[in-house]
This record gives C-alpha cells, structure tokens and sequence, in this order.
C-alpha cells in the first residue's frame, strides 16, 4: 500500500515539473504606465550647433497621467554626404541618455548638440522613459545637413530718416573657414527695443539692405543681421554680426520766424516776432552779431510759448547789433529752420 502512495506522489511531482517548464518573457508593462510619445521634436540650427527641444509626456498611452519620468533617450545619427540615402532606414549609432527625474510633465526640455562635423547629415529622434523597460514610442525624426556656418555681415549702416531706418551692411563672399560659398545667401534681420531680446523682421532677404518702416520717431531701435543658406533641405544659419542701433526722427525743419522787431529798453535789446502756429515747434533760438562780423553766435533760446526775448547782456561800445530768430522741432536731435531775416539796433 505505502508502494502505491510513492508512485502516486513520484508522478504528481513530474506533472507539476512539466506543466511548470517552458521559455520565459519579459513582463509586457501595462498600456496605463507606458509614456504617450513624443510628437513634437524639433530642431534649431545656429552657428554652433543644433538646440533640440521637446513636450515631456503628460499621458500614458491609455490617457492615463503621468505622475513622473525616469529618463529620456536621445538617438542620433550621423552619415557622410556621400554615403547618405533619405530612404534609407536610419541607423541609429549614438544613443545620449537624459536624466528625468524631477521633470515636470507637460514641460518643454531643450538639448544642445555642438558635436557636428561639416559635410555630414544628422538624424534625432526621442523616447520617454518611466522606468525598467517601460518606454513610449519613438518621437518624430528631426534631419539636416551641416557645413562650415556662415561669418557675421560686417559693415553696418543706419540711415536715418522720418518715420523710417535703412539698415545695410557688406555681403557675405566666403564660409567661416574661407572657402567659397556655392549657395545663394539670404539675410536674417532682427530688431528690439531694448537691445536685448531680438525678433525677426519678415523673412531673409537676398540684398544687403532693409526699410524698417515699422518705426516711431524719437524711440531707438537696435538691429543685428545674420546671412543665411539653403543647403539640400537645411537652412543653415550663420554667426551674428554687431549690434546697431539708431532712431527715427523728422526731418523737416519748421519754417522761418517772420516779422521779428528789436527795440531798446531798460533791460536791454527786447526782441519781438509773429506768433504763427506751426505743428511740432519745440522754441526758438536768438542769435546776434555785431557791425563787422558775419557769423551768428547764439545768445539765448524761449519756449514755444514765448513770442518776445530780452538780450540783457550787450556788447560793450556803440556798434550796431544785429539780430535774427530760428525755430526749432521736438526731433532728437532737433531740426532748425534757416534764419529769419534780419533786423539792427543800432546804438
């Protein structure tokens, strides 16, 4: 009877080791703790290199939220221009591992690659982490070709006029490196108002000038360029030049003073002349010269207000003195008009 027990149990046993043997895979993580992947990769290409920046997951794969990722994983390729195939499958040989820990979902991360050689293309892609084997998707791709960048344009100008700048500036003829250049270079031009954060005005330009009419006078603008070419499907964008700044003004000086009289008083020489309203007028300027002479020399400025002007500090002797007005504009620097026509006190 014990011998019947043994051999039940013997095969009991073996069952068990056979139903318990067979190849083991993976733990497959559920959809709810898989990162959503990310969709909007993209590139921006400077002198230096490739600043890359992306949307940190928020969801899952489920729509679940995400309350935090372990790591990011930045694929790159690079390739020869010779040996380069676009429809080819990407060859992904260097892999850049991001930490992510302390990332808040939703966030927008940048990485900045400076390690390119010239005569190269370069193909990024980005997968989210949230922990052992628990990964998204692959992002979408992000490619270009780098050369030698372009130097900064030097040689810039500002011409200023009313309500509008003319910026110019040399053309670029050469790379960084000196060699020549086989594209057709654009140029860039930014503007800001504080000499700090720089906006691109409209889009590169072939010449080596721009109308800046977007402007108000008596404010500064300042101004940078960058040359720019198109090389295979890459805009590659070149070093800064310098910055420049200047300010719109009026140009137009007001019109003459007329009817300006001079008669002696007490004070001295009090000089008198039309009211006539102009836009603009910011004063007037009073100049004199005795008999002899043939150069004006500014003896006192009034405000727009004042019609009148008293020339306390005359000249000793008893030559004859005389007197002519200017108006003057709110422009920085201000415009003057010529001078009105002269009048003599005579002594």
């Amino acid at each position: 009877m014990r011998r019947y027990r043994d051999v039940i149990t013997l095969c009991i046993v073996m069952l068990l080791s056979i139903c318990g043997c067979g190849r083991k895979t993976p733990p497959i993580p559920p959809q709810a703790a898989i990162p959503a992947p990310i969709q909007d990769l993209r590139g921006k290409l400077d002198e230096k290199g490739i600043a890359l920046s992306w949307t940190c997951p928020s969801r899952t794969v489920s729509g679940e939220k995400i309350e935090g990722l372990k790591t990011f994983k930045l694929f790159k390729s690079e390739a020869a221009v010779d040996d380069f195939c676009p429809d080819c499958p990407v060859n992904f040989d260097m892999v850049i591992t991001l930490n992510g820990a302390g990332i808040r979902p939703g966030s927008v991360l940048t990485y900045t690659d400076t390690d390119l050689k010239k005569h190269h293309y370069y193909t990024y892609k980005v997968i989210a982490g949230a922990g052992w084997d628990v990964v998204s998707d692959d992002s979408n791709k992000v490619s270009f070709r780098w050369e030698s960048p372009l130097p900064p344009p030097i040689g810039l100008a500002l011409q200023i006029a009313d309500r509008r700048l003319i910026l110019s500036w040399d053309p670029v003829t050469e790379l960084f490196d000196g060699s020549p250049i086989a594209e057709t270079v654009r140029y860039q031009v930014y503007r800001s108002n504080n000499g700090r954060e720089f906006k691109k005005i409209g889009e590169p330009v072939e010449g080596v000038s721009i109308v800046d009419e977007d402007v108000t006078n008596d404010r500064k603008y300042f101004y940078r360029v960058r040359a720019v070419r198109i090389v295979g499907d890459s805009e590659l964008p070149g070093i800064e030049s310098e910055v420049i700044a200047g300010t719109a003004r009026e140009l137009s000086p007001p019109v003459a003073p007329a009817k300006l009289t001079v008669v002696t008083t007490s004070e001295g020489a009090k000089l008198l002349w039309e009211n006539i309203a102009q836009p603009g007028v910011a004063g007037f300027r009073i100049y004199r010269r005795m008999d002899g002479e043939t150069e004006m020399k500014l003896v006192g400025e009034t405000e727009r207000a004042s019609f009148s002007f008293v020339d306390k500090n005359l000249p000793e002797g008893n030559k004859t003195l005389y007197y002519a007005l200017t108006a003057f504009d709110e422009a920085v620097p201000p415009n003057e008009s010529a001078f009105s026509a002269e009048v003599a006190l005579t002594r």
